[in-house]
């Protein structure tokens, strides 16, 4: 059997591309017509490539999560600072994109919005991330806290939890554009909490 023609597309601009339909408009809000004009490709040619608007669509949270997600916890894991350095350079940097006009929120927390929780498939692609966000966030408040920068009496897990928590809200509120004075004042408040 001879192979097909070759792709006149590149699958991974496609999938960026998709990846930041889903981010603008969510899963429920995006169809396959506005995947085939943001791809600039055909019907047959995005189910041949990508299987179903719903494979699509896991592709581009993971995708999101191993870009987006996995930048950020490189960025906590980082040795150029001080672990708190770290955190507040993470919380600095997602305040002011969540407080500016090209903040979409975060693609993990629009398809919260949208995820039935009974879809197993669909929940754990939002939840590994998450839980890896997460983790990234208690390796760097124990690296503080050994350090000394960090209140001895805050609980690393249950303050990462928090962290995640309050990283989503900054990106959901940043959707409504409500300016940077807010996501920056709330991980100003939250980095003074734990501070020694």
């Amino acid at each position: 059997m001879r192979p097909g023609p070759a792709k006149s597309f590149d699958p991974e601009e496609a999938l960026q591309s998709a990846r930041d339909l889903f981010w603008r408009h969510g899963y429920d809000g995006t169809g396959i017509r506005d995947l085939e004009e943001a791809l600039g490709i055909g019907r047959k040619s995005l189910y041949d490539t990508f299987g179903s608007k719903r494979e699509l669509y896991l592709r581009a949270i993971g995708q999101y999560a191993e870009t987006v997600i996995g930048r950020i916890c490189s960025r906590l894991e980082s040795t150029d600072g001080t672990p708190l350095q770290n955190l507040e350079r993470v919380l600095d940097r997602l305040s002011s994109h969540h407080g500016s006009d090209e903040s979409r929120g975060c693609l993990l927390g629009v398809a919260m919005g949208q995820v039935d929780a009974a879809d197993d498939e669909l929940a754990d692609a939002v939840r590994v991330p998450l839980r890896r966000l997460e983790g990234a966030f208690e390796r760097v408040l124990r690296r503080a806290q050994d350090a000394g920068e960090v209140r001895t009496a805050a609980r690393p897990r249950d303050v990462a939890r928090q962290l995640v928590a309050l990283t989503q809200g900054m990106a959901l509120m940043g959707r409504l554009d409500d300016g940077a004075a807010r996501p920056r004042s709330v991980a100003r408040a939250t980095l003074d909490l734990l501070r020694s």
